[in-house]
């Protein structure tokens, strides 16, 4: 590698030093009742308000609508970020002492790539933030959702949102580009260069290869780790006991499961049962992996809760007498309601539901 590519691919990597005293993304807020403004900032490992009071401000509107508070000690993204880039930092570095052209290309290109499953993460972030509501909440306006724009800007209700990266955000995008700068001069060197020995020929052949076997390797790894992560199981229907009411499990319904970071699985025959389960903390919260519903219109199917929709009917005649079913998206759950009356709701507000109506009493009395 040429010189000049070390010290580019080798200032790259120290520039990313600044994503952990500078803000990555900002998001802000503007409505007539104020005037100044309200707004985010979102670091590698923390989020506050652009000023003193905004975040305190923000929560407490955002309890009106019914949006989750944002408690950035809870956001699991906000742990690891400043590891990953510690890691992408001492990678930069060590490309640019080796002054190898295919590290400079290696070290690129997982940067682009854990930049996509970012974006992908924050839009995610945003659409549970924005879609998944209190019903009971003070406000509640039929339909309405509350998204913030993932870049640019957007009407919500009074308020107008911009959403943008910051400086760590652009620091993060010109280090991308000194990377591929330094890998671009360093192979335009190699070929004005005429390839007179062995060992020149074998550099050429690594840098196809190399990283080629490089990011395949990192893509397998990525698959076999999404490929190991819990699933719900199999339910022996009729045989198998809820694990909150102990009642049989028939229906195929309404069942529910909770799995664990270790692979356990927590079986119910009512998806109220698996909301007082957790309520409960029966598992820590830190324990819990994912909560998968029945699919009402697909028997023996399960949805991820978080992403699912949940009618609540007289007509639908669950096991535990809530009637809560859940469904995969917003047009099946308003057929139903249509079809069936009741209200609908998001997970969180089944959670609550089921505190407030079992707070006294145990499922299984029901």
């Amino acid at each position: 590698m040429k010189p000049l590519s070390r010290i580019l691919i080798g200032v790259a990597a120290l520039m990313l030093i600044g994503m952990y005293f500078l803000p990555m993304w900002s998001i802000s807020l503007d409505a007539p009742q104020y005037p100044e403004g309200l707004g985010l900032k979102i670091y590698i490992n923390t989020i506050t308000g652009a000023a003193e009071n905004d975040l305190t401000n923000i929560n407490g509107l955002n309890h009106y609508i019914g949006m989750k508070r944002i408690e950035p000690d809870s956001i699991a993204e906000l742990r690891y970020m400043p590891m990953i880039i510690g890691a992408m930092i001492a990678l930069g570095l060590v490309a640019a002492w080796l002054g190898r052209c295919w590290m400079a290309l290696a070290w690129s290109c997982v940067f682009v790539v854990l930049g996509i499953v970012g974006i992908t993460d924050f839009y995610l972030w945003e659409y549970d933030y924005g879609h998944n509501l209190d019903p009971h909440a003070a406000i509640v306006i039929e339909g309405m959702a509350y998204q913030p724009p993932l870049i640019g800007s957007k009407q919500l209700l009074n308020f107008t949102a911009h959403s943008y990266p910051d400086v760590a955000g652009y620091i993060a995008g010109v280090s991308i580009l000194l990377g591929f700068a330094a890998w671009w001069l360093s192979i335009r060197g190699e070929k004005k260069q005429p390839k007179t020995s062995v060992l020149r020929d074998t550099d050429s052949t690594q840098f196809i290869g190399i990283p080629t076997m490089l990011f395949t390797a990192c893509l397998l790894a990525s698959t076999v780790l999404v490929s190991c992560e819990p699933k719900p199981e199999a339910i022996d229907w009729g045989k198998e006991e809820c694990a909150h009411c102990k009642m049989n499990i028939a229906d195929k319904r309404f069942a529910a499961q909770v799995l664990t970071t270790k692979g356990k699985a927590y079986k119910f025959d009512a998806i109220e049962c698996g909301a007082a389960f957790l309520n409960e903390g029966k598992v820590a919260k830190a324990d819990v992996h994912s909560v998968w519903v029945a699919d009402y219109n697909k028997q023996g199917e399960f949805l991820n809760a978080q992403k699912s929709f949940f009618l609540q009917s007289e007509k639908l005649q669950s096991p535990m007498s809530l009637n809560i079913a859940a469904f995969p998206n917003s047009q099946s759950v308003k057929t139903a309601l249509e079809q069936l009356g009741g209200n609908e709701l998001y997970w969180d507000g089944v959670r609550l539901l089921v505190a407030k109506t079992w707070a006294a009493d145990k499922p299984h009395e029901h």
